[in-house]
């Protein structure tokens, strides 16, 4: 009989340690699917074809000359711009930064304050401003703010016809992304909704979502999740715990 439990006792840890070794396996293979973004300032948002086109510098200083800048109060240098069309007309994106030189070591490092972005329809060759952002560095603790292109996208997520516009931005700190903030801002039927999140190692972490996103597309909501698991993965975002539980309940406010 002890002879029989024994053998039982090493069928049951060899049991677990089989089972514990291929959860570890199926883990590598999934960290190893999940795609490494790198955020680089030149990045430029995914755009269907379909739909619309980046423009080149030449373009950019044509359509956006001196009076269109004071028109709509663009401060910046033009960053990138984007066209397309759609059932409902026709739309530019504008992206604008501000640099500064900030000295650390003896090195000088040309990074971003302030940045804007504007959202244009175009009307028998008339602009009328759809929508606009405008948002800058805290100096106290923030060294650097930039559009996240690569989770940024004009795409007809739900297939509708009309483009859907996801725009991100983000700051780092002294730690890089890890004590910075980001921002989701959804474009959808005349509406902008957005995700505002603060990260932070040491706890403090805090997302507010508008609640008006659980009433957007499920494509669209899919969408932005995807995004904000691959922040998680890619340590762009550091979100509390069980937010994508949280978020399956329609919550607005989610904090450690």
């Amino acid at each position: 009989m002890n002879r029989f439990l024994f053998f039982a006792i090493l069928l049951v840890i060899f049991s677990c340690q089989e089972k514990s070794k291929n959860n570890s396996d199926q883990k590598a293979i999934e960290q190893d699917t999940i795609p490494k973004i790198e955020l680089k300032k030149l990045d430029t948002i995914s755009i269907d074809p379909k739909w619309g086109n980046k423009l080149s510098e030449k373009e950019i200083k044509s359509i956006f000359n001196k009076r269109v800048k004071m028109r709509f109060d663009i401060e910046h240098p033009i960053h990138q711009a984007y066209s397309y069309t759609d059932e409902s007309g026709k739309y530019y994106l504008v992206l604008s930064l501000s640099e500064y030189i900030l000295e650390t070591d003896g090195k000088n490092d040309t990074l971003n304050d302030k940045l804007q972005s504007l959202y244009l329809t175009n009307e028998d060759n008339r602009f009328k401003k759809k929508s606009s952002i405008s948002d800058e560095i805290d100096k106290d603790w923030e060294s650097s703010i930039s559009f996240w292109n690569k989770y940024s996208e004009l795409s007809d997520l739900d297939k509708d016809g009309i483009v859907d516009l996801i725009l991100v931005y983000g700051t780092t700190g002294q730690d890089m992304y890890a004590d910075g903030r980001m921002k989701i801002m959804i474009y959808h039927n005349k509406r902008r909704i957005t995700i505002r999140h603060q990260n932070s190692d040491y706890g403090g972490r805090l997302t507010k979502i508008n609640g008006q996103f659980y009433g957007l597309p499920i494509e669209i909501q899919k969408a932005v999740k995807e995004k904000m698991k691959l922040m998680t993965a890619n340590k762009h975002a550091i979100f509390s715990k069980g937010w994508e539980q949280k978020m399956a309940k329609e919550a607005t406010d989610i904090q450690d």
